[in-house]
């Protein structure tokens, strides 16, 4: 078998307080207007990708932006909740202010040590990137063809920076902004990517 291709998506924007920068792991929120607008080009620019197989994560900002881009292939998105963005625990829907104020040590802590710090009730990167790997190698196993995964800014960053070999202390110099795709080709086991947050 020749070369197939992944293509890796961040979901669209989301609803959120503008005047609030909050944590947003798991909680479960909806796309915005713009959001919306963004699966929507999405789904144009990849009509004509002859995906074999959909996968989102199984929280409803990825399953929306899965199902406007599934619409021109005629397949229904497959969810995964191994693919859900990291759990944030106590911090979830709290502003980085507040949790600044509120826990200023638990805050520098987690930013001196971003792998493997687990916000209270949460995950660490370190664990959210185990089971977004294995899943992601599994789902490679057992599937032919093109296929599309749409995921978050986390999830994607830990799949890129695996295959690209980047330790995950640089997760956040990898931009992913709402409703990009990123491209891997796989060819005879072997993965690289070739584009990121086109």
């Amino acid at each position: 078998m020749g070369e197939r291709m992944i293509y890796l998506v961040r979901h669209g924007e989301i609803e959120k307080e503008v005047d609030k920068k909050i944590y947003i792991g798991q909680l479960d929120v909806n796309l915005n207007k713009e959001g919306i607008k963004q699966s929507q080009r999405l789904s144009i620019k990849l009509q004509h990708i002859p995906f074999q197989k959909i996968y989102c994560s199984s929280l409803k900002r990825t399953i929306k932006t899965a199902e406007i881009i599934s619409k021109n292939h005629g397949i229904e998105p497959e969810m995964v909740d191994e693919f859900r963005e990291i759990d944030l625990g106590e911090w979830e829907g709290v502003s980085f202010n507040e949790i600044k104020g509120r826990y200023p040590n638990k805050f520098e802590k987690r930013g001196k040590n971003i792998i493997h710090y687990c916000v209270p009730g949460g995950e660490s990167f370190y664990q959210c990137n185990q089971r977004v790997i294995k899943k992601f190698y599994e789902l490679l196993y057992i599937t032919k063809g093109d296929i599309l995964i749409v995921a978050h800014a986390g999830v994607n960053r830990l799949i890129l920076c695996n295959i690209l070999g980047i330790s995950l202390e640089k997760i956040f110099q990898m931009p992913q902004k709402y409703g990009c795709f990123n491209t891997i080709a796989e060819n005879c086991g072997k993965l690289q990517v070739k584009n990121i947050n086109q």
